[in-house]
Order: C-alpha cells, then structure tokens, then sequence
C-alpha cells in the first residue's frame, strides 16, 4: 500500500531502480541522487503476470539483483513468446512549460519476461544400499524444466514471428518524436486545463490524459487498469515539441510548439488517407504555440515575476471525406473515393466532433490543386460543405501551386488576408496566472489541409501562427500596435526555424523524409537550392512509400493495438521489404540485374557491346513494363490489418 507521502500528489515517478531476478521485477522510485522516493515499489512476477503495489519494509528486495536505472515505463506488450516490459533508458530534457519539464524519449529496451533459467530435476535414482539405515541412491536421470514458457520451447515459426514483431515494436519507439512530463499533462492545451474543475486536475495523469493523443494507452493498459499504480503509468505523446528562449527588445519570453499526433487513424503517408465512418481523419495533428512571459513586478512581491501564458490552436488532417491512394509504383496515384452517399455522414461526423471537442468555429482551409488528379476531390469536398451547411464551419479554398507557381509565394499574402478577419475574431487563449479570471478563450480554430497535411499545411499553418503570435505579443505588450515581428530579424529567424523544425518531424513520422517547402518556413522565401532538395526528399519518399512503408505501418498498428498477436493464428506472410523468395522479387531482382547489364556493357568497350546493350536494354524494358503494369503487387504492403 502507498504512504502518505505518495498519495499526495499525482505526478509519475521520473527515475527508477529496476532490479531484475529469475522471477520478479521489481521498479524501485528513485529522487534525483540516487535515494528511494517512496516507501513503496512496484513488484511485475516474470511467470503469472502479476503486477502490485508492495511496502519496502514489509517486502524489501533482494539484495542479489541486476540493476540498471530506468526513466519511465512505456508498458508491457504481449508477442509470441510471451509479454514484454518496455523501459525508456535514456531521455532528453527539451525544456519547461510553466515549470514543468518535458522530456524526449531517446532509447528505449524491450525486457522479455521469459528467461532461460530452469528447475533441474531428478526423474530416475537407483537405490544403492543402506548407511546405518539411511538410504543411498545414486542419480540415473535428470531433466531441466522451465519456470514458464521460453524462446526454447517454440516452434521455429514462432521464433521467427516473435523476432519479426517485436522489431516492429523496436522501430516505433526508435523513431523520433516521443514526449512525456511526469506532472504537466501533455495530451491537453492551456485552455482545455484552465477550463477543468479540481476533481479533474486531481485525477490520476493517465485517467484525465485525452485518449486521443496517448500513444502508449495500449501497452499501458494492464498498469493503468491498476488504480494503486497510478504513479507508474506514464502518458507518452508523438509528434513534436520545441522550446526556444526568446528576446524582443528588453523582453525575454519563452515560446513552445507541441504537436500531437492523434492514434486514431494513424500511419504512413499512402495507407492512411480521409476520414472512417467513425469520423475519425488520418494524420489528425493538433498544434499548439505557447508564450510565456514572466513581467517583472505585478501583483506578486519581488523579487518574483509575474506570469502570463497565451496560447494558440490550430489543427491539421486529412480531407475529410472517405478516399484512399494506395501505392502503385505511380509517382501520384489517382485517389480513389467511396460512393457520394457514404460521404456526407463521414464528413458530418468528423465535423462534428471537431465542434465538440473545440467548442468553436471551424474554418477549414483547403490546399489542394484545383485541377488534375487532386481535381476530383476538391470538387466533392466543396459540394459536400455545400450540402451539409453545418453551423459554424466555414470553407476556404486555396489552390497554393498555382497561386504560388514560379517560386512566386508572395502570393500567400491573398491568403493571409483573406484568414485576418477570422484569426483576429477568433483571438487565442491567455491566462493571468495570478489572476485566472482575468484572461482570454480561443473562440474558433483553423483545420488546414492539403493532400498529405504537411508540406503547404506546415507553410500555412506557421503563417497563421506568426499573424497571432503578433496579437499575443501586443496584448503582453512586448510589441507595440503597429510592430510587425519581421523587424526583429534574431526573433524572426529563431520562430522560422522553430516552425520548420515542426514541419520536419511531423513530416518524417508520415512520410519518412523532413518537409518539403522547409526553406520557406525557415527563410521566409523560396529558393533554388530549396527546390532541388524538394526533389531528393520527393524521391527519397517515393522509394520509402512504395517499397517500406507497409511495414512500418504494421509496426505502427502492432504497437497501438489495432493488431492484436494470437499465438495460434499468426499471420501467413511478414515481409520487411518487397525482396522475397516470391516470383515478385525475382522479376525486381532481374530487371536490377538487367539495368546493370546494360549500363555495363554501355561503359565497358569490348567487342559486340551494342548488340549486348541493346539485348540487357531489351530485358529491362520488358521487366520495367511488367513491374509497372503490376505496381500493385510490387509494393510493400500491410500484412497484419487491412483498412
């Protein structure tokens, strides 16, 4: 049972002694120099499962242990050879928000439960006589059987399975992008937190975290479903969170970008697209921009300060309609959408969440092409708005490649003018915290689209955050009415590139490369040398799309639970990659081969080399036509959950 102690407050534990035994783990609190932090600790038995809350007096652990220091529990996933406890071993301090600190997860360990340790037992003895009438037996025949099930008594399918999944989970939690805060709830804005009672902020972090935003809510359950272990159960986000300390004349303040990932939905760029039934969109992001400021004097007594906190939301997803683009080995695949009927429910329901969660209006801003393959969806976009003439939502149309063609982006002020109206109407959440009556309440929120939701999304997205970060600044007073934020060039450069270092992250989680478009949100123009790394970051994402990703988005509903493991209905195939013993990776191997062949015999003069040249040119025209005409088949798809 918890002390005292431990029962006043909710914050996690932030460091731990992990202590490992044939049977039992047992997580020891730690404070920061190296002393236990409760008179309690979480004991996990390695053969029933078992998880509880024991007193260190009355149960203390053994002093025979491995021990290693641990800095958070991701939880515990099931695989093949049974569960796994996931640590984070190292992590990084981003910064603080209002005092707290947010760490980035940096490496995590997967701990099997099983181990090799065994019971050796005697199974046959013969009698050998009798010592002053004490029996004697010498040993015939022993045998060595396990604690629980180990990776020694599985089939070798299931060793390979066990592998395969749980480097799925390893590559999850290696990519980059993880954060948690053991005392300030990352999963809600400032304004969702002002706006809760003290029941609420008193609850557990892992009960009051938005369900929307916890990545580690499945792996997390058995802890979580725990109540006395509440103190354990770390709510972990994906997405991005950035904090620079700022100067603008005399004023110092800190500025912070957190974006969240939502787990609804989630995935890679070509497997992921619209919105379910449920109402539910693909790369939902929410996006939040904190100022803090400490102004000296106020109503607090030197040598304190008194502090202030604005914020401003905005959101991106995908368009929100029923329509996919599966890879097919097209630079573009034509995007697919569901019969018109279906569309109106979908989108009602997205939008209608959105209202209820936000509480306010929606102005959906929609990036998309007007022509060409995008064409088609734009259309039925527009009519379906038309149709549904929800109250409180609003459609704005941008076509940004052609209004900004020829690297000709001051095209985007139209935009920016167009949206003022609205942000200035809208305004954006700032506290006193001294004086929380005394404040402001964001009253409308910009949800921006294009077809993947990062590229133009991010540009357009840091263009409205800048335009608001002004009105937060001037109702500060750090700015006066009529300053504009381009005149502080130090600022200015260190909010570009903090916004571009958002489109990046969001962009590799989705996509696998960093933004394209990035010079922009970091130099405020466009360039030539940005425009051709926009061509190796496209092609870079091509070969990620269509010959990775089908993995990695199986890696991905592994981890969140959308595929649950089942020992004995393993799924028939699992390949990492498209080279496969199956005729697929032959026919990709020869034309490899082919390629190669002809470049050779181009390159190398040896006697008939354009007879050869032209024959491999031949083959590989004839394996291109037959990979291309099959791009379907050719590509990396998901094996565990089909969409």
């Amino acid at each position: 049972m918890a002390d005292e102690r431990d029962r006043q407050t909710t914050n996690i534990y932030d460091r731990y002694e992990l202590h490992t035994t044939a049977e039992k783990f047992y997580l020891e609190p730690q404070d920061q120099d190296g002393g236990p932090q409760s008179h309690s600790h979480m004991q996990i038995d390695r053969i029933t499962g078992e998880m509880r809350l024991a007193n260190s007096a009355d149960e203390p652990i053994l002093a025979q242990t491995e021990k290693r220091t641990i800095y958070g529990i991701v939880g515990i996933v099931r695989l093949v050879a049974g569960p796994y406890l996931l640590v984070i071993t190292k992590s990084r301090l981003v910064g603080h928000i209002n005092g707290h600190a947010i760490w980035q997860i940096e490496r995590t360990d997967a701990i099997p439960y099983s181990r090799t340790t065994l019971h050796l037992v005697v199974t046959k003895s013969r009698l050998v006589g009798h010592i002053n009438g004490h029996a004697i037996w010498q040993i015939e025949r022993t045998d060595a059987i396990p604690y629980s099930r180990t990776t020694l008594h599985l089939t070798e399918k299931q060793v390979w399975y066990n592998r395969h999944f749980l480097e799925m989970i390893q590559l999850v939690l290696a990519t980059e992008g993880f954060y948690y805060s053991t005392t300030y709830d990352l999963t809600h804005t400032l304004q969702r937190l002002e706006n809760t009672t003290p029941e609420f902020r008193h609850m557990p972090m892992h009960e009051r975290a938005d369900e929307r935003f916890v990545w580690n809510r499945h792996v997390c359950a058995e802890i979580s479903m725990q109540p006395e272990l509440y103190r354990y159960a770390l709510p972990i986000i994906h997405g991005f969170v950035g904090i620079r300390r700022c100067h603008l004349g005399q004023h110092n303040f800190q500025l912070t970008i957190i974006s969240r990932r939502s787990v609804y939905r989630a995935g890679t760029r070509f497997y992921m697209r619209g919105v379910n039934l449920e109402g539910h969109s693909a790369n939902f992001i929410e996006t939040e921009q904190i100022v803090e400021y400490d102004r000296p004097g106020g109503v607090v007594p030197a040598p304190q300060h008194e502090r202030f906190l604005t914020a401003f939301v905005q959101t991106r997803g995908s368009i929100p309609l029923l329509w996919s683009q599966r890879p097919n080995l097209r630079w573009q695949p034509v995007p697919m959408m569901r019969p018109t009927d279906d569309q109106l429910a979908a989108f009602v329901r997205h939008m209608n969440s959105q209202r209820l969660i936000y509480n306010g209006t929606h102005v959906l801003v929609s990036l998309i092409n007007q022509k060409g393959r995008e064409k088609s969806i734009g259309s039925e976009l527009a009519r379906v708005v038309l149709q549904a003439s929800l109250e409180g939502v609003k459609y704005v149309p941008f076509d940004f490649h052609k209004e900004c063609r020829a690297l000709n982006w001051d095209r985007l002020s139209v935009l920016k003018e167009q949206l003022r109206p609205d942000l200035l109407l809208f305004g954006f959440f700032g506290s006193r915290v001294s004086r929380s009556d005394e404040g402001r309440v964001q009253t409308g929120f910009f949800r921006t689209n294009c077809m993947d939701c990062l590229d133009r999304t991010n540009v357009v997205q840091s263009l409205l955050a800048k335009e608001s970060l002004g009105e937060q600044l001037r109702w500060l007073g750090l700015i006066g009415p009529n300053d504009s934020l381009d005149q502080f060039s130090d600022f200015s450069s260190v909010f570009k590139h903090l916004w571009a270092d958002n489109g990046d992250e969001c962009s590799k989680q989705y996509a696998g490369t960093g933004a394209l478009k990035a010079d922009f949100t970091r130099l405020g123009r466009r360039t030539y040398s940005g425009a051709v790394w926009d061509g190796v970051n496209a092609i870079t994402r091509y070969f990620r799309n269509n010959f990775f990703d089908g993995y990695r988005q199986d890696a991905i509903d592994l981890f969140l639970g959308n595929f649950r493991v089942d020992v004995d209905n393993l799924p028939s195939t699992l390949e990492a990659t498209i080279m496969s013993l199956d005729w697929h990776g032959g026919v990709l191997l020869c034309a490899i081969v082919a390629g190669a062949m002809t470049l050779l015999c181009v390159l190398v003069a040896v006697e008939n080399a354009a007879t050869y040249a032209l024959f491999w040119m031949v083959v590989f025209v004839v394996l291109l036509a037959v990979i291309v005409l099959n791009g379907e088949e050719f590509v990396n798809l998901p094996k565990l959950k089909i969409d």
